[in-house]
C-alpha cells in the first residue's frame, strides 16, 4: 500500500462517508454511492437519446437554442428529473450542490469525462471552464461546484482549465422559466485569457433550456473562442 492509498484510507475511516441516496454506511473502496444504489444508477443512466437512439453517455446532440448559440455539440450523462427525489442521479446533483463532497465530485466528474475522451476530438488541446455559480450561491455554501466539476474533468482529461466567466445573474435559474432563463444567464468575460480560436468546453452540472451555456458561448465567441463544446452532467429538457 502506498502513502497516498494509506492517506485516502485513513482520511475515509475517520469521516466514514455515507450514501448520499439511502445513507448507509460506505465501504472503504465505494465512491458516493453504496454497491446497491451504484447498480440502480447504472440502470438509470442507459437512457436512449430520442434524436440518435444512443444511450445518452454516448450521444452529442444538442437541442435548437444551443445550436444555434454555436454550441453543436452537447455531452451528457443522465437525465434529471427533479420530481422524482429517489434516483441516485437526482442525490448525486443534490449533493454535488450543497455537500462539497470529493467523491461525489470526483464520481460525476469521471462520468463527464469519460463521455469527452471518446466522444471529442483531442480533449486535451482544449480549454475547458464552467458556467459560473451566482455569487449569493457561492457566498451561501462556499464554493462554485461547476468550477471544481471542470476542473477535476480538466485534470483527467490532461486539459487546461481557464475561469473564462464570471456570473452577473441575479435570480436563481431553478426558479425561471423560458426566456427568463435566457435574461438571467448574463456572464462577464475574464479578458486575462486570448483564446485565439481555441475549443473550449463549457462545464454545467444541468442544462434545463441550454440558456447558461448558450449565452457563455456567445460571449466566448465574440472574444476569439473556436468550437465550442458543451458538456452537463444531466438535461432536463425534452428531446
Amino acid at each position: 500500500m502506498n502513502l497516498k492509498e494509506f492517506f485516502r484510507r485513513a482520511v475515509f475511516y475517520l469521516s466514514v462517508p455515507t450514501c448520499v441516496l439511502c445513507k448507509e454506511r460506505l465501504d472503504v473502496d465505494d465512491r458516493a454511492l453504496c454497491k446497491t444504489c451504484l447498480e440502480e444508477y447504472r440502470n438509470y443512466r442507459m437512457r436512449n437519446c430520442s434524436h440518435c437512439s444512443k444511450i445518452l453517455p454516448e450521444c452529442t446532440c444538442t437541442n435548437d437554442f444551443l445550436s444555434s448559440h454555436s454550441v453543436k455539440q452537447l455531452v451528457k450523462i443522465v437525465r434529471y428529473r427533479p420530481s422524482d427525489s429517489t434516483l441516485p442521479s437526482n442525490a448525486l446533483i443534490y449533493s454535488l450542490k450543497r455537500n462539497n463532497r470529493r467523491d461525489v465530485i470526483e464520481l460525476i466528474a469521471g462520468e463527464i469525462a469519460y463521455s469527452i475522451k471518446r466522444l471529442i476530438e483531442k480533449p486535451q488541446e482544449c480549454i475547458i471552464t464552467n458556467v459560473p455559480r451566482k455569487r449569493s450561491s457561492v457566498a451561501r455554501y462556499g464554493y462554485d461546484h461547476s468550477e471544481k466539476l471542470a476542473k477535476e474533468i480538466s485534470r483527467i482529461c490532461g486539459a487546461s482549465y481557464k475561469r473564462l466567466l464570471v456570473s452577473k445573474s441575479q435570480g436563481e435559474q431553478k426558479k425561471l422559466r423560458g426566456h427568463e432563463r435566457i435574461k438571467n444567464a448574463v456572464f462577464d468575460y475574464n479578458g486575462s485569457y486570448d483564446l485565439k480560436k481555441t475549443r473550449v468546453i463549457i462545464v454545467d452540472d444541468i442544462v434545463t433550456t441550454g440558456a447558461s451555456i448558450g449565452n457563455a458561448a456567445m460571449l466566448l465567441r465574440a472574444a476569439g473562442a473556436g468550437k465550442i463544446v458543451g458538456a452537463a452532467y444531466a438535461i432536463s429538457y425534452k428531446d
